[in-house]
């Protein structure tokens, strides 16, 4: 996970050099990211139904080897146009890797302890966040960026080497054919409203966080050390947020009532930062730590949530949540460079805050799982044990 984090935001603080090495504007190397983003959200749908056939190493492997080969190919292109194909690549790879990460927590911890699980798991997404940024600038100051490429590959590969020697219980496989694999896992209860949250509130809050710092530079005047400072306790407070999942949920008695404070908790968070009149900077930095430990918390529940919604099509349901979480930051990416200077960031941060708006309302529409007649298929008897408590 915490690989997959690094191709999103390796390139931020080394653009400058990588766009002299290339011989483009500086601000084109953003094409790196974007390529891996929108690739990974295409295609990860396609590779879930895999996963469940044939199990999650005959993917992770070749795709943690992929994904090292990618960083390698953009440290060693000799133009722009290669490193970008490289990086769709590396988003072909990710789309093999996280997805079948999730779902192997599913496949091989007890139910009760998913959630917690799968929080120290994003601990890793999180903390490529916070570290890789700062890695590769050191790197390409006193050495070249390429440095914190090869780094990356390096890594991946002694990922894949831990990975095949890491027992993992093979999914349980159902001949169904791609199709309907996707069928039956959409079919399953509250599945189709918690993809479409995972959207709306997960897919665009993260959105929002990749141009967090632009957000704060333009609405409270701040340099760039500053924004850096801000931004990177903000992925300290979500890491904070990842290791209190077991405290919180026992608090709160559910998880259904996590999640609906965690959205609560974003909506307030990038309402104050990034919509209302600009506070003073301790209130917006007090309603951003919120923000972070509510995504902290309740993102990893919900992941888990759909990861128990089925056994036979776990891999297609954990693929989908991740190709929509990609396709909120494209967007939103997106938005922010075409609309930040004409609309100004209040109206593209507000258009995703009416979003997570939406995606809350989907959340709170989900009621206990109906009980299983005896004439219904088997595939609803895969319905989330999550929706029960």
């Amino acid at each position: 996970m915490f690989l997959i984090g690094t191709a999103e935001v390796i390139a931020g603080p080394m653009m400058t050099a990588m766009g002299a090495h290339f011989g483009v504007p500086a601000a084109r190397i953003a094409w790196l990211p974007a390529s891996y983003a929108l690739v990974y959200a295409s295609l990860a749908p396609f590779l879930g139904p895999l996963s469940d056939r044939f199990g999650r190493k005959a993917l992770l492997l070749p795709g943690l080897v992929g994904f090292s080969a990618a960083a390698a190919f953009i440290a060693l292109a000799s133009s722009f146009t290669y490193a970008v194909a490289a990086g769709t690549f590396g988003g072909l790879c990710a789309a093999a890797v996280q997805p079948n990460a999730l779902a192997i927590i599913n496949d091989d911890i007890e139910e009760e302890a998913q959630p917690a699980a799968t929080g120290r798991v994003f601990m890793g997404l999180t903390l490529s966040f916070v570290v890789m940024p700062v890695v590769s600038a050191l790197l390409a100051a006193r050495f070249d960026w390429r440095a914190a490429y090869l780094l990356v590959a390096a890594a991946a590969l002694v990922a894949a080497v831990l990975v095949g020697r890491m027992p993992v219980r093979r999914a349980v496989a159902r001949n169904l054919g791609f199709w309907r694999t996707f069928r039956e896992a959409l079919a399953i209860y509250s599945v189709r409203r918690r993809l479409a949250a995972s959207f709306l509130w997960l897919g665009l809050s993260i959105g929002v966080t990749t141009v967090l710092a632009e957000i704060l530079r333009r609405r409270f005047h701040l340099q760039t050390e500053a924004t850096g400072i801000l931004v990177g306790a903000f992925g300290l407070a979500t890491v904070v947020g990842n290791s209190l999942i077991g405290r919180t949920e026992r608090l709160a008695g559910s998880r259904s009532r996590v999640v609906v404070g965690g959205i609560v908790a974003t909506l307030v968070g990038c309402l104050v930062v990034g919509v209302l009149p600009p506070l003073s900077l301790p209130m917006a930095a007090l309603a951003g730590v919120v923000w972070a430990l509510g995504y902290g918390i309740a993102g990893p529940v919900h992941h888990a949530g759909l990861g128990q919604s089925s056994r036979h099509a776990r891999g297609t349901i954990t693929a989908l949540n991740a190709s929509f979480l990609n396709l909120g930051i494209v967007i939103v990416a997106f938005g922010a460079g075409r609309f930040f200077d004409d609309l100004g960031v209040e109206a593209v941060v507000g258009m995703a805050v009416l979003g997570m708006l939406s995606g809350l309302g989907l959340i709170l529409t989900i009621r206990p799982a109906p009980a299983l007649r005896a004439s219904e298929p088997e595939a609803l008897a895969d319905r989330p044990r999550f929706s029960r408590r």
